[in-house]
């Protein structure tokens, strides 16, 4: 494969479209939770339809990623985004013409493969459009787009459900969002000018990269962690408003999703000027200091603030995802970006399945303020774990080397390849840039 390179309009063209892409793609698959009940009136859902949707999403998403994750390799970034926002939009349909809980539980399996794609592709659409000189908000959509784009969808439904309790207005408006990113995907320049073959983008296998297995393993402790956090609010964060302060509107548990999720987005821009080692590692500090301060304001019932520490919250796991991946990403060929994002994300899907079932457990055997205790234990021995990483003497060379390459190749100073260019089946090692 070959990157080519763009022009800053298409550059810019590309990442803003590639960015609403990806939102849109997240806020249609949190279109449908907050409507589960809806559907219980309407078609007879059961709660075990509901308790089955999440797995089936997760199936469709970890076969796209497991299967099809590098397959943008192959056919193109551009192509490979608009087959996304089909898959999407055809999720809303089937929601929308939904008439059993099979039906449901079919439209949900589309809405994983979308989310599978989205989370490969158009965010290595995203990366690839924005360049390594403004890598930090192409780490940032990438590593944090998929939450900020579920807070969307699932606060905008609210809204909408309040003014206008119609399905098939609420869906419309979804469809008609995805349908204008696919009728402007044509005007983003292709990327890639030179693909890899079929067969090698659909081999089934777990993209670690060879140099960088450290890292590698900074980035999913990272998103493990953080999303552990994060996936509990989207399941309890109504819940913890009505029983843990005493609100009866689902507003206040909209209010506090979204200050879980909407910060997150400013984390990695805010702090690209900051040596990126010192800033991941003080972020994780924040983010495991603000999750055990959840549960001494849980206790105290101190609601308001409850809300501006989930901010902070946010605020802080949002510098450690974006940039724990721009880490990564500035140490592996360009060429291997979807891979890499593939990878990453099913790990962090997976993991995730298995601490939302873990703490919902906990949760139920305890108590709130137990959980989030728990939860920040297990943040600082993530913290101690990325920290002694880190401070790997092996790293120190490669990381002066890598560095000063990068400012030569920012000024257009010619810099020798250090590395071999990747061979059409993807067995070799990430290739240094």
């Amino acid at each position: 494969m070959h990157k080519e390179e763009l022009t800053d309009g298409q550059s810019l063209r590309g990442f803003a479209l590639a960015t609403l892409s990806f939102l849109a793609i997240f806020a249609a698959t949190a279109v449908p939770i907050p409507l589960y009940a809806d559907y219980q009136a309407t078609i007879g859902l059961t709660t075990a339809d509901i308790s089955n949707t999440m797995f089936t999403y997760l199936t469709g998403v970890a076969l796209t990623l497991l299967f099809a994750g590098r397959i943008s390799d192959s056919f193109g970034r551009t192509p490979v985004a608009s087959l996304t926002l089909m898959l999407a939009i055809l999720g809303c349909i089937m929601f929308m013409m939904a008439d059993s809980g099979a039906a449901v539980l079919a439209a949900r399996f589309v809405q994983g493969l979308s989310a599978g794609f989205g989370m490969s592709a158009v965010s290595a659409l995203v990366i690839d459009c924005v360049g390594e000189k403004h890598l930090s908000w192409g780490s940032t959509v990438a590593s944090c787009g998929a939450m900020f784009g579920v807070m969307i969808g699932s606060v905008g439904v609210g809204v909408l459900y309040d003014l206008v309790p119609n399905l098939a207005v609420i869906y419309g408006v979804m469809i008609a969002i995805l349908a204008a990113c696919l009728f402007l995907m044509p005007i983003v320049h292709e990327p890639l000018d030179q693909t890899m073959s079929l067969r090698a983008a659909v081999r089934v296998r777990v993209y670690i990269p060879a140099d960088n297995r450290r890292l590698f393993a900074v980035v999913c402790v990272c998103y493990l962690g953080t999303w552990m956090v994060g996936c509990f609010f989207q399941s309890f964060a109504a819940p913890i408003a009505y029983q843990c302060f005493g609100e009866t509107s689902p507003l206040a548990g909209s209010i506090i999703l979204a200050l879980v999720m909407a910060p997150s987005m400013l984390g990695g821009p805010l702090v690209q000027r900051f040596d990126p080692k010192r800033a991941l590692s003080a972020s994780l500090v924040a983010v495991t200091a603000t999750t055990a301060l959840m549960a001494v304001l849980v206790a105290l019932r101190a609601e308001l603030a409850f809300m501006v520490d989930c901010a902070l919250f946010s605020f802080a796991m949002g510098v450690a995802v974006a940039v724990s991946l721009r880490l990564l990403l500035l140490r592996v060929s360009v060429l291997r970006v979807s891979a890499i994002l593939a990878s990453v994300n099913l790990v962090a899907y997976a993991g995730s399945a298995v601490t939302g079932v873990v703490c919902g457990a906990l949760l139920g055997a305890t108590s709130y303020e137990v959980v989030f205790a728990v939860m920040a234990v297990v943040l600082a021995a993530s913290t101690a774990f990325v920290a002694r990483c880190l401070k790997a003497p092996s790293e120190k060379k490669r990381d002066n080397r890598l560095t000063l390459h990068r400012f030569q190749r920012m000024r257009g100073i010619e810099v020798p390849s250090e590395a071999s260019a990747p061979s059409e089946d993807g067995e070799e090692a990430a290739a240094l840039v």
